[in-house]
């Protein structure tokens, strides 16, 4: 996105607004602002602004504006009703857009998050534990193998659950697909620091390696990771597949005593949580096939009208309190209201936000257990505590130097 592509978005929304308060009225953030400030209200302030002195003069004036911007999970919840089809989504990328590109905000904090570069948290992860997938067919070399189909696990269950990513590899195969597998990263964490042009740039070469290669179809975990691919047009070319529509049309069904051990009681009811880049349902309507055979309550959000984890927008770099108040709204109070004991994730980094949530201060006090789609359904896991133990660690063992090198 370049500095016009995103004044013309920001003066789109503050054009299209009629000020009707909807969207504030859904939103911790926008509700705060001024006693009530929506979308279009918050682009208004910014969409005259021709330069980056201008924006950067402008929150030197108002510097409540500039984090009202980096609070935003960036779920669209909040416009999800907004009568005049303003997508809040697209306005605060773009006000995020226009911040980094005036030096109001920089890498600080994003560094260990630059997926277009060689090193960045889940590659140098990765080096450190020995996480490698080199003995199989990769986005690089698929044409070389033959393959016609890309799995795409995503950066979470790639780094930090290899033996769960190699199960369902295996049953990829086994479907009798021939499957490279990618370790990359979608991009979206450079979206959430402000940089679009990379995040754009990063998407479009991964779609574009792969119709080099020869893949013709692409294969998710994540509704973000799918979200991502599919915003690059040349993507129109491949079949975008959801894992779950995969698993349900083959028939699978998790495996009701891991149900029970996760959930340390017998027969658990479950709930799902649906992630906000699953609003459509791909991911959330083949799930419950999935598990349609064990007893399930619905959360107060869920499918279109789904929460954010707390992960979203990266806004615990700047807000902690808030993630730990929307994960403990969406793992623990939402799920017990609905009677339930373990409480299912369609993304894997959900999953990890639900684990770092649990670890913390703030969510110590327990409530519903929680696990991965994929956990109850194949022989390995998530290991979080292990997880955890090793980011912490590889900061200061053997190879801390080279991880400071790289990461800081």
């Amino acid at each position: 996105m370049t500095w016009n592509d995103a004044i013309a978005t920001v003066h789109e929304a503050a054009q299209s607004c009629r000020r009707c308060g909807v969207c504030a009225r859904r939103c911790e953030v926008l509700g705060s602002e001024g006693g009530s400030l929506t979308v279009g209200e918050l682009a208004a302030l910014f969409a005259d602004a021709s330069t980056g002195d201008e924006v950067a003069a402008l929150v030197s004036e108002q510097p409540h504006l500039a984090f009202a911007v980096r609070r935003c999970c960036m779920d669209g919840y909040c416009t999800l009703p907004c009568p005049d089809a303003i997508d809040a989504r697209a306005v605060f990328a773009a006000l995020r857009e226009l911040l980094a590109l005036s030096g109001v905000t920089g890498a600080d904090g994003f560094t260990m998050t630059s997926v277009d570069k060689e090193w960045h948290i889940f590659s140098v992860y990765r080096a450190v534990y020995g996480v490698y997938y080199t003995d199989l067919p990769s986005l690089e070399n698929a044409r070389d193998w033959g393959c016609d189909t890309l799995f795409f696990p995503g950066c979470s269950l790639a780094s930090y659950a290899p033996d769960l990513t190699r199960d369902v590899y295996r049953w990829l195969s086994d479907q009798g697909m021939v499957v490279a597998l990618s370790d990359a990263c979608c991009g979206s964490p450079l979206r959430s620091g402000g940089f679009a042009d990379r995040a754009n740039a990063h998407r479009s070469l991964l779609v574009k390696k792969a119709i080099d290669q020869g893949i013709r179809r692409v294969i998710f975990v994540c509704p973000g990771c799918r979200d991502e691919w599919e915003a690059v047009p040349e993507s129109s070319a491949l079949e975008l597949v959801a894992l779950p529509q995969l698993l349900a049309d083959a028939g699978v069904q998790p495996d009701a005593g891991a149900l029970a051990a996760m959930a340390g009681t017998d027969m658990p009811m479950l709930t799902f949580f649906d992630s906000c880049h699953d609003r459509d349902g791909r991911f959330g309507r083949p799930l419950r096939r999935i598990y349609s055979q064990h007893a399930c309550a619905e959360c107060a959000h869920h499918g279109a009208d789904a929460l954010c984890c707390g992960a979203a927008g990266a806004v615990s770099l700047v807000d902690g309190p808030l993630c730990d108040l929307r994960a403990r709204r969406v793992l623990n109070d939402e799920p017990m209201e609905a009677g339930a004991q373990l409480v299912v994730a369609n993304c894997p980094t959900c999953a990890y936000t639900f684990a770092a949530f649990r670890r913390s201060a703030a969510g110590a006090d327990g409530g519903p257990a929680f696990c991965q789609y994929l956990e109850p359904l194949f022989e390995h896991g998530f290991d979080w505590p292990q997880v955890f133990s090793q980011l912490e660690s590889m900061w200061s063992g053997e190879f801390g130097p080279w991880v400071c090198q790289q990461l800081l």
